[in-house]
């Protein structure tokens, strides 16, 4: 009876608590994502609008360049239709990275992944990755499509099509490798302020309006900083450079630079504050 009673706890005190490894936090938060059916309603009415603004814009000039007999002189380049695609993508991964942690903070979901898996760091560190890796993979197969799209708009109005490979690898994967960004910078500011609407507001504002306000404006140092800005920086990651120098290395780190500052800055706000 007594060495019953004395090994009991000792094989429960070695079992311990289960540990939840990141790839397994990972899993979770992929099919979190996609049982969602806001995301999915989502990522096809982003994908659908994106094509039809890249076709449509190329049927737009191409029928007005035919019709006024100007030839490829005023025809624009290819790729450069095929990645008016990308904004809309933009947008939508930025509404997906936002509501990635706002809104399963709103409904009460996220206290039960932190009681489930408690290591905070880690499970934002997982919603990133699985939030950059579905966006990067959904928009390149968008701006994959709205390249097709544009190919036969091209060969239907009898332009030719000039596109080597680097023209077309590097739009399409610099430009999901930008959506990604997007989506990792909407759920940092998502992680910091915790609010679905002012999260979306603030990023689109971030990207869109801060940029192109700093550009009106007559200062001399206001472009400069507008040059910094993602919203600027940005296009390095799906322009083909003439050469590969300093502005353009500078451009992509800080294309980089500002959705890492941003999930960092939640990192250390979830760390210390309550779900």
């Amino acid at each position: 009876m007594t060495t019953t009673a004395t090994a009991a706890p000792r094989r429960a005190a070695s079992l311990g608590a289960p540990r939840l490894s990141f790839s397994h936090l990972m899993r979770a938060e992929w099919i979190s994502l996609r049982s969602l059916r806001a995301t999915i309603i989502s990522l096809l009415i982003g994908g659908v609008l994106a094509l039809l603004i890249a076709v449509g814009f190329s049927v737009m000039i191409a029928a007005m360049t035919h019709d006024q007999g100007a030839g490829l002189a005023v025809m624009p380049a290819a790729d450069s239709m095929g990645t008016n695609a990308i904004l809309i993508t933009q947008l939508v991964a930025v509404v997906i990275g936002v509501a990635a942690y706002a809104k399963e903070h709103a409904t009460g979901s996220l206290r039960t992944q932190l009681a489930a898996a408690p290591r905070r760091i880690a499970m934002l560190g997982a919603k990133a990755a699985v939030v950059a890796l579905a966006m990067f993979v959904w928009s390149a197969l968008v701006l994959a499509l709205s390249f097709v799209g544009v190919a036969i708009v091209y060969s239907a109005f009898d332009f030719p099509i000039e596109l080597s490979a680097a023209r077309v690898v590097v739009p399409i994967l610099g430009g999901a490798a930008l959506v990604a960004l997007s989506g990792v910078l909407g759920l940092g500011v998502g992680a910091l302020l915790r609010s679905e609407n002012w999260s979306v507001t603030v990023v689109l504002v971030f990207l869109l309006f801060v940029p192109t306000v700093l550009m009106t404006l007559p200062f001399e140092w206001a472009p400069q900083i507008a040059d910094l800005l993602m919203g600027e920086t940005g296009s390095a990651l799906y322009t083909v450079p003439d050469a590969l120098d300093a502005d353009v290395v500078r451009d992509i780190l800080l294309t980089i630079a500002w959705p890492a500052a941003a999930l960092l800055s939640g990192m250390a706000v979830v760390r210390r504050r309550d779900a």
